[in-house]
């Protein structure tokens, strides 16, 4: 019996909300996103890992690589959870995760480019040519006289 219960009376009978009225509450906010989505979680790094290996590509090439490869690698996990759960994660967090690996694609193409283009000097003049620049100078001298 409760305090305002009368002797002998029935409870009062409250009944239980309509499913409606849950319908028109609002979602909460919360910090990772509006309306209980997230972030994808690689979507910053993927951005700054494409960004740092398109600068760093002309470093000979393999800093560009590196970059590039685990940018790439961290773009696709999430494009992957992406597409299995499109409504959990913030189109912003996709939109930057996408932009990542486009960069570090591109930072790949100019890292290989860059080489095989050293590559191809040292197997063209070769190696101490490119140590010793009066011997370079030479063999393009004599490239010239033939």
């Amino acid at each position: 019996m409760s305090e305002n219960q009368v002797p002998g009376q029935e409870p009062e009978f409250t009944p239980n909300p309509k499913p409606s009225d849950f319908s028109q509450q609002v979602p909460p906010v919360t910090p990772h996103g509006q309306f209980g989505q997230m972030s994808l979680p690689n979507s910053t790094p993927v951005l700054v890992l494409g960004i740092l290996a398109i600068l760093s590509c002309c470093c000979y090439g393999v800093p560009g690589l590196i970059l590039g490869i685990i940018g790439l690698v961290l773009g696709n996990k999430d494009l992957a959870l992406y597409k299995n759960n499109p409504d959990a994660y913030t189109e912003s967090s996709y939109k930057n995760s996408k932009a990542g690996r486009i960069c570090s694609i591109i930072a790949l193409i100019l890292s290989v480019l860059y080489v095989l283009f050293i590559v191809a000097i040292v197997m063209f003049f070769g190696f101490a040519a490119l140590q010793d620049p009066q011997h370079m100078k030479e063999v393009l001298e004599g490239m010239k006289s033939q």
